[in-house]
């Protein structure tokens, strides 16, 4: 099943499931490791898939959000660089 979250109303996250279950084919040991993973930490199987895909999804966001500010961060110095240039342009030389 898919699933959703939503918060309740003390804004705790909750999830919703939709009633139409998805399926996939997973190798053997990804069966294997749901099932031991629900077992140790008493989750339902769909809770630790759900619980696997928010973390990729949340470390894709990171990812995402590292680069863009990695491209913004040289544009910005690209831009400081040439402020710095006009700035000190017809100033003499000072010594502190």
């Amino acid at each position: 099943m898919i699933g959703l979250y939503i918060r309740d109303v003390w804004g705790d996250a909750v999830t919703a499931y939709t009633t139409k279950p998805a399926q996939y084919r997973l190798p053997a040991w990804a069966h294997e490791f749901i099932a031991r993973e629900a077992a140790a930490t008493g989750m339902t199987k769909t809770d630790v898939v759900v619980e696997a895909l928010d973390q990729l999804k949340s470390k894709r966001f990171d990812e995402e959000m590292s680069d863009g500010y990695r491209a913004c961060g040289s544009v910005l110095l690209e831009e400081v660089r040439e402020w710095d240039a006009t700035l000190a342009d017809g100033m003499e030389d000072e010594s502190w």
